[in-house]
């Protein structure tokens, strides 16, 4: 009796210890989606806090050499996955040189009401969208850039997000994301500065550049190949799937709810004017 209670006691011990390396280490990401974002609207706050004094070279390392690249196009469109509170939008509308208009994506609802706070004065060059569910909706080469900040590592492999990135490239389009540091600690998730050149490589990228961010992730930036023609597109009405029929036709609204005009279903819309895209 005493045997079973000391294995029962080892067994709860490691689960604990198990999941709490799950939850506050690989922040939930072989727990699914709904989950996963589940816990974001819990840290949201502490987040963001947390994240302030990385935030300092985000306009000269990150921002600017993303203008230089898009240098010919004056408003390109601009996709960031995982944006959380909104870090990359909000350096990047603070910049003078950008005219162009971000989607900003989250599965975390907390962490999008958070940047719709930070975002309130640039609302018009910005749409903030929860959705949880991959491949995104939008049609093949829509964006003139795509972003994906510290999030790789937390999702179950990287290789799908990358090719769905890439497909949403317009040709000779720019990616901008990061790669997680040895210091980070994630050993599992972790590549080397190598094997992430080779596997974007492997997914079709070209031009990679790897540099110093902060002392958790470094900054990378490659590009599709191609002659960038810019996309032309000005909002999410522009690009956005219906989630009924496929289509990019909706009608025009100022308020409320999105309406497909070719088959009349709507994607809810927030008070904080965050569009709820069913996963």
């Amino acid at each position: 009796m005493i045997l079973w209670i000391a294995i029962i006691v080892v067994i709860l011990i490691a689960a604990g210890f198990l999941l709490e390396r799950e939850i506050y280490f690989y922040e939930g990401v072989h727990l699914g989606p709904r989950v996963q974002g589940w816990l974001y609207d819990r840290w949201a706050k502490k987040y963001d806090a947390d994240k302030q004094a990385s935030q300092a070279r985000d306009a000269e390392v990150i921002v600017r050499p993303l203008l230089d690249a898009l240098t010919g196009i004056p408003a390109p469109l601009v996709l960031d996955v995982a944006t959380g509170t909104g870090r990359f939008p909000s350096a990047l509308l603070g910049e003078a040189g950008f005219g162009g208009h971000v989607i900003a994506l989250d599965i975390s609802r907390g962490m999008l009401e958070l940047a719709a706070q930070k975002l309130a004065s640039r609302r018009a060059a910005v749409t903030l969208m929860h959705t949880a569910s991959m491949p995104l909706p939008f049609p093949d080469a829509t964006f003139d850039a795509v972003s994906c900040f510290e999030a790789l590592e937390v999702m179950p492999a990287m290789e799908a997000p990358l090719a769905e990135l890439y497909r949403l490239l317009r040709p000779g389009g720019i990616l901008v994301t990061s790669r997680g540091t040895e210091e980070s600690g994630r050993k599992a998730k972790v590549k080397s500065a190598e094997q992430f050149t080779a596997l974007l490589q492997k997914t079709g990228f070209e031009n990679v550049e790897i540099q110093k961010w902060w002392k958790l992730f470094d900054f990378v930036r490659a590009r599709k190949p191609g002659r960038l023609v810019p996309a032309g597109k000005r909002a999410l009405a522009d690009a956005l799937k219906c989630p009924r029929c496929g289509k990019v036709e909706w009608a025009g609204q100022a308020d409320g709810p999105l309406r497909c005009g070719a088959c009349g279903s709507e994607v809810p819309v927030s008070a904080e004017k965050i569009v709820l895209y069913p996963s």
